[in-house]
């Protein structure tokens, strides 16, 4: 237990990791569990389009069989006769597909469309990467910030507790002055544990999002990302439109309705039958030794299989149905997710001038407030809600930013354009 201790205790305070953005998306993209996966599922697929593939192609058995006893009848003058012997076959066998109407060679495209799937699949698991990145990486950021206002406060409150302290001694203020300052540096200094907390705690998240083995810190300026992000005018319709061209999830929905169509056609000839080519060479032992060589063309229709293959067909019909509405209804969230974003990114710059705005006016009514209250012209109560709506202002401030941020890293990912885009520009 001490061990582990100590070594946990090394790892946090050992020196951190200084990462940048790109270094940060570059680092989980590697060596996320969630990447890996998506990269194995797309390799599981291209397996099962190779192995659909194989039906095209001809087929090639050895076969053999040795039977130690095996009874043989034969008729000898008019009557027949049985015979005990061992008996020995080997041949080889080929056949080869003919004619089938095409399903083979439709469901060998909807393999290869499930292929395609899972590639888009894979690129919509690292565009959710990247984002999530952006949010750590500027949570942390933003965190900082926070820290550095409840610092701040903390220090604006004790300074005003030890001033009231010793106005109470001098007989210029009473005990609820400085008792309440007192309380108020107290409540302070609580926030400022609570935001450094939660700090330490974006850190982990990020160390773990990224794979790192060590602590990490981050390189990015905050205010110059946020500087740096601006939106295009835009309609309505081009973005819903990028969206369509663009959005993985909406590609991937599109290739799994062209797949389960394919799926519907091949089902639909199921019935037609099927003819091969066929073919044989081999060897026999038994009460004599002989060799046997066969090549013909045979040819399947299915009768009766119970309403198997009408309901197979009924049931890749509702599979299509199914894919075209999840794609319609995906497609309309999306877009009520897209067009929300952007509007929050257009209006953030306004957003943040106002946040702006009103810390310097908060801040001058603060500096007045402070000299009424030492010339005995306001109550501490009027100092401490000038502060609290100081303080309210930085923080909001600072969550502006954050949120610009926050719905850019989401537009790009809607858009799959990972950084740079028509749209949005950084």
């Amino acid at each position: 237990m001490k061990t582990t201790i100590a070594l946990l205790l090394l790892f946090m305070n050992a020196p951190a990791l200084e990462l940048s953005l790109d270094d940060a998306i570059s680092m989980a993209l590697q060596s996320h569990p969630e990447s890996h996966l998506a990269s194995l599922q797309y390799e599981s697929a291209k397996t099962d389009s190779r192995a659909v593939h194989s039906a095209l192609l001809p087929r090639i058995d050895l076969n053999g069989e040795y039977f130690p006893t095996k009874t043989f009848v034969m008729p000898v003058n008019g009557t027949f006769s049985t015979r005990q012997n061992d008996a020995f076959h080997t041949d080889v066998s080929g056949s080869y597909l003919l004619w089938d109407f095409g399903r083979s060679r439709t469901k060998h495209q909807a393999a290869a469309s499930k292929e395609q799937e899972a590639l888009t699949a894979h690129s919509q698991v690292e565009n959710t990467l990247i984002e999530h990145v952006w949010l750590r990486y500027y949570t942390v950021a933003y965190l900082k910030r926070l820290i550095e206002t409840a610092d701040t406060s903390a220090q604006f409150y004790e300074s005003q507790w030890k001033q009231a302290k010793q106005m109470h001694t001098a007989g210029l203020k009473t005990a609820a002055d400085e008792s309440r300052f007192q309380a108020s540096w107290m409540e302070a200094h609580e926030h400022l544990e609570a935001a450094r907390a939660e700090h330490q705690k974006a850190l982990i998240a990020l160390e773990l999002l990224v794979g790192a083995n060590e602590p990490v810190s981050i390189a990015e300026d905050f205010d110059r990302r946020v500087n740096e992000i601006s939106a295009n005018k835009e309609e309505a319709a081009q973005l819903r439109e990028h969206l369509s061209l663009y959005n993985p999830q909406l590609q991937k929905l599109r290739i799994s309705i062209e797949h389960a169509k394919l799926i519907s056609e091949a089902a639909d000839k199921e019935s037609y039958g099927t003819l091969m080519l066929v073919g044989s060479y081999g060897y026999d032992r038994s009460l004599s030794a002989y060799d046997t060589a066969s090549i013909g063309v045979r040819g399947t229709i299915p009768l009766y299989e119970g309403g198997k293959l009408s309901a197979d067909a009924q049931k890749t019909r509702l599979a299509l149905l199914m894919a075209q509405k999840e794609y319609e209804n995906t497609e309309r969230s999306l877009w009520q997710e897209l067009y929300n974003a952007y509007s929050d990114l257009k209006r953030s710059d306004e957003t943040i001038a106002a946040k702006a705005g009103v810390i310097a006016a908060t801040q001058k009514a603060l500096l007045l407030m402070e000299g009424r209250y030492a010339q005995g012209l306001a109550t501490y109560i009027d100092v401490l809600e000038s502060q609290s709506v100081l303080e309210n202002a930085r923080i909001a401030h600072e969550q502006a930013k954050f949120q610009k941020i926050a719905a850019w890293a989401q537009i790009q990912r809607l858009l799959n354009k990972r950084g740079t885009n028509d749209v949005c520009k950084n």
